[in-house]
C-alpha cells in the first residue's frame, strides 16, 4: 500500500503525461496500482488502473436484448471482452466479479411477441437460452452474475424515486420519468458532446433529457410505481442493478462502442446523480465493431448479419477468438473469409509447432540433450515483453506476433539437419506458447468427429514420411507423386500433413 497516495498521484500524473482533469474530467481513483493502463473515452487516453484492493476489481458488461437470435457482431464483442477479463484474471491475479445485465424488457421484445401472438417473457426466455448455448460453443465464460430486469423492478423503482426525489428527474402527465440533464453540467463527457439526443417533445424539458421510466401504454406490460405505473427505461436498469450488486463504485463497465453514446453516457449521468458522487465507473471498456466490407458495422438493420451458428459451422471457434487475439479490441474489425483464412492459418502454425515439438523431445536422435542459453534468453524476452503488451491496453496482436517469432526461430533448430539435442529449452518453450494461448481462451482442441482415429493418422502420417524421404533419396518421381496423393486425400478429410526432413506432423484443419 502507498502511504502517500496523492503524491503518488502527482508522479504518476507527470510520468503518464496525463491531461489535467479540467479537461478530461476523469478522476484518478485512490487504491493500489496495479501496473495496468487501459483506454478510457472520458480522458481520452490510456490511464493507469487502480483498485481499492489490488487484486480485486468488479466488472458489468452490458448483455443482450433478447428479442432475436445473437450474430457475429455480438460475438466479436463478447468474445473480445472475454480475452480482456481471462488477461486480467489469469496474468495479473485480479478476482474479477463479473455481472452481466439481460435485457428481458423491451420495444423490441414486445413488438416480437406481438408479431408472433406469444407472451413477452417466452420470447426473451429463447433468446435467452440461444444467448449462452452461443456463447458457451464460443468458449466465452458466464459472468459470475446474470441479472435479468424483470428480476429487479422494485431496486429500479427505488433507483429513480431517488433520482425524482433529488430534483434531477421529473414526471411526466403520461406517467413517465425524465432524468433532467440541464441540472448535470458534466452530461456528455464520455462522447464529448452537448447537442444530440432524441427530439424534443412536449413532455421533455430539454433536448438531451432521457426516460427512466416509460408511462403504460394499452396491450404492453406494466409494474405498478409509487408515481403510477409502466416500464424500465434501457438506461436506468443497468444502473439500478449494478448498484444494487456492487454498491456506489465500479471498476470496469464494458460493452461495444455503439453503446458510449447514448446508453453509457445516460448510465453515467443517472448513477452520478444517484449516488451524488463525480465519477461512477472508473474504467469504460468499449469494443470495436465488426462490419462486413463497405458497410459500418453488422447489424439486423442493415440485413448483413451471420448467425454464430452459421460461423461455426464453416470455422472453429479457436479461429475465431485468433482473429480476435489478431486485432486491437477496440478497433473495428472486418470480417471476411479472408481475415478468418488467415487466422484459421495463424493457429495451424501453433498446433504444427506443438505437434513438431512432442516429435523432435521424442525422436530417436542418439546424442544427449543439452541446454542452449541462447532458447531460454529467447523465451525470458518473450515472457517479458508480453507481460508489458498486455500491461498496456491489452495488446493481444503484439503478443501472438511474439509468439510467432519465438516459435519460427525455435523451428529453425528443431529442423536443423545434424543439429544438437536441446529438449529443455525446447519443451519450455513449447509449454510457454501453450499456456499463453489457453490463457486467452484458445481450446487448441482437434474439433472433428471422432470417426478418425489419430492413432491410424500418425501410423499412416509415419509410413508415408519414410516412404518419402527413400523416395527423395532415390529421387523417385512417381513415388513422391502418390505421396503428394496421400496429403491432398488427407486434406480432403481435414488433416493436413506437414512435410519437413527430420519428422512429418499434422493437425485437423476445423
Amino acid at each position: 500500500m502507498i502511504k502517500n497516495f496523492t503524491v503518488f498521484k502527482r508522479k504518476l500524473s507527470h510520468v503518464c503525461n496525463l491531461k489535467p482533469y479540467k479537461d478530461t474530467k476523469w478522476l484518478m481513483p485512490n487504491g493500489n496500482p496495479t501496473g495496468l493502463f487501459v483506454y478510457n473515452c472520458v480522458a481520452d487516453q490510456k490511464v493507469p488502473v487502480i483498485l481499492s484492493d489490488p487484486h480485486i476489481a468488479t466488472w458489468y458488461s452490458c448483455g443482450p436484448t433478447v428479442y432475436d437470435s445473437a450474430h457475429i457482431g455480438h460475438a466479436s464483442c463478447y468474445v473480445k471482452l472475454d480475452i480482456v477479463q481471462r488477461i486480467l484474471k489469469s496474468f495479473f491475479n485480479i478476482k474479477l466479479v463479473t455481472a452481466m445485465g439481460v435485457t428481458d424488457i423491451d420495444d423490441k421484445i414486445i413488438k416480437r411477441g406481438k408479431e408472433t401472438n406469444t407472451n413477452f417473457k417466452s420470447i426473451a426466455q429463447q433468446y435467452e437460452y440461444e444467448f449462452w448455448l452461443d456463447m458457451a460453443n464460443l468458449n466465452v465464460e458466464k459472468p459470475s452474475i446474470i441479472a435479468r430486469v424483470s428480476d429487479h423492478i422494485l431496486s429500479i423503482e427505488q433507483f429513480i424515486k431517488k433520482i425524482i426525489d433529488s430534483d434531477m428527474a421529473y414526471v411526466t402527465p403520461d406517467g413517465s420519468v425524465y432524468f433532467n440533464t440541464a441540472k448535470f453540467p458534466s452530461y456528455g463527457k464520455l462522447q464529448k458532446m452537448q447537442d444530440c439526443g432524441e427530439p424534443l417533445s412536449v413532455l421533455k424539458r430539454n433536448k438531451m433529457d432521457f426516460a427512466l421510466w416509460k408511462g403504460p401504454k394499452p396491450g404492453e406490460p406494466s409494474w405498478p410505481v409509487s408515481w403510477g405505473e409502466g416500464r424500465p427505461g434501457w438506461h436506468i436498469e443497468c444502473s439500478a442493478m449494478v448498484s444494487k450488486l456492487f454498491g456506489s463504485q465500479l471498476d470496469f463497465h464494458a460493452g461495444g462502442v455503439d453503446l458510449q453514446f447514448p446508453h453509457h453516457e445516460n448510465e453515467e449521468a443517472q448513477s452520478c446523480a444517484f449516488h451524488n458522487t463525480l465519477q461512477w465507473a472508473n474504467y469504460w471498456i468499449h469494443v470495436g465493431h465488426l462490419s462486413v466490407k463497405g458497410d459500418s458495422k453488422m447489424s439486423k438493420s442493415l440485413k448483413n448479419t451471420i448467425s454464430i451458428p452459421e460461423l461455426l459451422d464453416k470455422y472453429s471457434a479457436d479461429t475465431f477468438r485468433m482473429a480476435c487475439l489478431m486485432s486491437n479490441y477496440r478497433y473495428p474489425m472486418e470480417y471476411s473469409d479472408q481475415m478468418m483464412q488467415t487466422a484459421e492459418e495463424t493457429l495451424k502454425k501453433f498446433k504444427f509447432f506443438l505437434k513438431d515439438v512432442y516429435v523432435y523431445v521424442n525422436n530417436n536422435a542418439l546424442q544427449n540433450g543439452v541446454y542452449k542459453d541462447k532458447l531460454l534468453d529467447d523465451l525470458q524476452n518473450v515472457e517479458y515483453q508480453n507481460l508489458k503488451f498486455l500491461k498496456s491496453d491489452f495488446d493481444t496482436a503484439s503478443c501472438i506476433n511474439n509468439l510467432l517469432s519465438l516459435m519460427s526461430n525455435t523451428n529453425n533448430i528443431i529442423k536443423e539437419k545434424n543439429g544438437e539435442y536441446y529438449p529443455v529449452p525446447i519443451i519450455l518453450i513449447a509449454d510457454y506458447v501453450t499456456t499463453v494461448l489457453m490463457k486467452f481462451g484458445v481450446t487448441l482442441k482437434e474439433n472433428t468427429e471422432d470417426s478418425v482415429s489419430n492413432s491410424i493418422i500418425d501410423t499412416l502420417v509415419d509410413f508415408r514420411h519414410t516412404v518419402r524421404l527413400n523416395a527423395l533419396t532415390r529421387k523417385d518421381k512417381e513415388l513422391l507423386n502418390a505421396c503428394d496423393i496421400v496429403r491432398d486425400k488427407m486434406k480432403m478429410i481435414e488433416v493436413q500433413i506437414n512435410d519437413s526432413n527430420k519428422t512429418a506432423s499434422w493437425v485437423f484443419t476445423k
